[in-house]
Formats: C-alpha cells, structure tokens, sequence
C-alpha cells in the first residue's frame, strides 16, 4: 500500500472517529441549545387512565367524543388562532396534533406551549400528538430531543423502539392510534411497524379506528412521495377508517366522503395543514380532493354508528367535510 492510500484511509478513519464522538456528545444539542430554563408546572395535565400494562384507557364524559386534530403547526399558530378554534369547538374534549409543531428541535416545547396555550381551553386538555421531522434532531444521531418525552406523557403501549412516540389510546368508542414515521431507519423496522400497525388495527373492540401520523402514504405535493411509508404502511392501515397525516402543508383527502356501512369501502386518507406556509399541490390524480391554503384544523365527531370530520379554516369556513356510518 503506498503512502497516498495510508493517508486516505487515515483521513477515513478520522472523519468517521469524529463523527461517531459528536454524535455521542449529541453535538447538535449541546451547542446550539440554551441551558433549559426552571418550569414550575406542567401545561399537559393528562386525562388518561392506565388500566394494565398494554391498555390506556381515556375518560370520556359522554357519549359523543369530539376531538380536535391540528397538522404542521411550525410555531405559526398565536394564541388568538387557538382561542377561534376553541369558541367554534367548544364541546371538545382532547386534540391531537400530528408533527411539526415546532419549526426546529432546538425550541423547547414546554415554552412554546406556554406562550401559545395558556389562557386557552387548549392548556388543560388531553393532548395526543406524534413527532415530525422537524422534532428531530438533524445529523447521523437521529433522535428526539429530551423535551419532547417530558413534555408530552403519551401512552407506552406502542413497539419497543416507539416508546413515546408510536401508541394508542382508546375511547369508548374509537381506538386513535398515533405512528412515528421518522423514527425507523432499516427495513426491520418498517417490518416491525408494519406488523404492529396491523395488531392495534385488528385487536381494537370499538367500531372506529382513526390513525395519525406524520409523513403521508399519498402525497399531494410532487415529489413528496416517500417509498418505505408506503411500503410498509400503505396495506397495513386498510383496517382503519379515517388516517390523518400532515407534513405536505396541504388539504387532501382521498376516498369518498359520505360512506355508508352497507357500502365496501377503504380508509379516508386525510392530509391537513395548520401553518400559514402553504404550499403549491400537484398530485392531482392521487387524490379525490385538493386545497391550497390555510392553516386548517379537523373537527371530529364520533359516536357508536357515525364518524364525522369537518375541515375548517380558522375563521371557521368549512372547506370540506366527511361523514361514516355503521349499524
């Protein structure tokens, strides 16, 4: 081996030495984060009950469940936006959000909360919420940073390596199951999630399961398509009746909007947004119904025979709206 080959492979060497020793040091973290400030308190005060080791069961108060589901919020929502969802919703009784909450990382959720939450019927009710892109942390170390688990007390029902991320929670009527689509990394894990996503589908005992997660299985935006979710999550939620995800800063909903049970039928896809960066969809042929604009939320409604979702903008203009029934 001649000189100039030892120094490439020494350079190799280096460069790879180094790049494992940042990403144990979690060098992104640690130099571009201030030092986390005194929190007295805890804005998500949780209203989920655990029964045994594998089962979180929700309180709910009647009969009717009505949730409210944000998409990509990117720090763009103020408290007054969430104070015009509150008074057009004001039987709700838990929201989900659905990725990119937060622009990047480095923004701690417990202040982003505070600001935007608190002094708004949001700061006391159950949240259910799964990560982003944008929760996690760039570089080869991909991971979530500590504030996202301490932040949100989800359910650990879900796979082993989705702990706090992947999980369900069930209602008296409806099973809501939340899927991290950013977290797996090989084939096996997209195996794994494949296969516990198809369980939490089939096990369920309530006449409606909804999913959510972050990354869509049917993009609206061009290019968007990501192979491996719709690999391995494409015909494992077929079960499900409404799947919700975000990330294409869009309106999109493929499937027909009024189904009825005597009718065979597949999942309403649902892709919403709820930042005010929206983008330009062109995916037209995927999906039944398209909208540019926003930001938009989803008022649902469920009871034992009906399912309903309206998507509304923030003034309360419904855009779209879906209703299920079963006997």
């Amino acid at each position: 081996m001649n000189k100039r080959a030892i120094i490439w492979l020494l350079i190799t060497i280096s460069i790879l030495a180094g790049g494992a020793a940042l990403c144990a040091l979690r060098w992104d973290a640690w130099f571009t984060m201030p030092p986390e400030p005194e929190w007295r308190g805890d804005v998500l005060r949780t209203r989920f009950v655990t029964f045994n080791d594998d089962t979180i069961y929700a309180c709910q108060l009647s009969d009717t469940l009505q949730m409210v589901v944000l998409g990509d919020v990117h720090n763009t929502l103020q408290q007054s936006d969430y104070m015009r969802i509150a008074e057009q919703c004001p039987e709700m009784q838990c929201y989900a959000q659905l990725g990119d909450f937060v622009e990047r990382e480095q923004f701690y959720y417990k202040q982003l909360l505070a600001h935007q939450l608190i002094g708004t019927p949001f700061d006391s009710l159950p949240m259910m919420a799964c990560p982003g892109n944008h929760e996690y942390m760039k570089g080869i170390n991909k991971q979530l940073p500590d504030s996202w688990y301490t932040s949100f007390p989800l359910p650990h029902n879900g796979p082993k390596y989705g702990i706090g991320t992947t999980y369900y929670v069930d209602f008296k009527d409806l099973r809501f199951i939340a899927i991290d689509t950013e977290d797996p990394l090989f084939l096996s894990d997209y195996t794994r999630l494949n296969t516990w996503a198809m369980r939490a589908i089939r096990s369920a005992w309530q006449p409606w399961v909804v999913v959510m997660m972050h990354r869509p299985v049917y993009a609206s935006r061009k290019g968007r398509m990501n192979p491996t979710v719709w690999m391995t999550l494409a015909h494992a939620l077929n079960g499900a009746d409404v799947i919700f995800s975000g990330h294409d800063h869009t309106y999109a909903r493929r499937g027909r909007a009024l189904q009825q049970d005597d009718e065979p039928h597949s999942p309403v896809w649902l892709g919403i947004s709820s930042t005010t960066r929206a983008k330009t969809p062109k995916e037209y042929h995927r999906l039944d119904t398209i909208i540019q604009g926003g930001p938009y939320y989803e008022q649902m409604c469920v009871t034992r025979h009906e399912l309903s979702i309206r998507s509304c903008r923030i003034d309360g203009t419904c855009i779209d709206s879906i209703a299920l029934f079963k006997r």
